[in-house]
């Protein structure tokens, strides 16, 4: 018994020793993998921090644009408003003469109105000016007819004095 116990332990010492072994093996294994797989990380890790970075950059230049395309629509806006504002001025004081216009024209067709009325009533004045004149001459003539008709009579009748004192 004596020589078989020491070759039974050396065996179970060899077994253990193997399976040692093999689970050094097995755990140097998973340490390569999961060192191969650290490292992959890590480079993934460094890939999206690089990428990372490059999106921040692109944002912070991306928002540089976008602030700059504010303030030149802002700018836009504010001369827009602006025209706008001078437009409204300009549309008010074109209605303005427009209603200034449409009066004037009122006015000058209510003067054209009173013009030719004005003119109808000359015309007519200038109508009874020569019936007037008309009736001047004839009166005039009448006057010389009866001037010549009182000569007349004196001629003829010099001795009613009386009768002229009365006329």
């Amino acid at each position: 018994m004596g020589g078989k116990n020491p070759l039974f332990i050396v065996v179970g010492l060899l077994m253990l020793l193997a399976a040692l072994a093999y689970y050094q093996w097995t755990v140097m294994s998973e340490n390569g993998l999961l060192r191969a797989e650290s490292a992959r990380a890590r480079e993934a890790a460094g890939q999206m921090k690089k990428e990372k970075d490059e999106v921040q950059n692109r944002l912070a230049e991306t928002s540089m644009s976008l602030d700059d395309k504010k303030r030149y629509i802002s700018d836009l806006d504010g001369r827009f408003l602006k025209a706008n504002a001078d437009l409204e001025v300009k549309v008010k004081a074109l209605q303005q003469c427009g209603d200034e216009k449409k009066k004037l024209a009122d006015d000058v067709e209510k003067q054209k109105g009173e013009v030719k009325a004005k003119a109808d009533e000359l015309k007519k004045m200038e109508e009874e000016k020569k019936k007037v004149e008309a009736n001047l001459e004839e009166f005039k003539k009448l006057c010389e007819v009866a001037d010549k008709m009182k000569d007349l009579t004196k001629k003829l009748c010099p001795q009613q004095p009386s009768i002229q004192s009365q006329a």
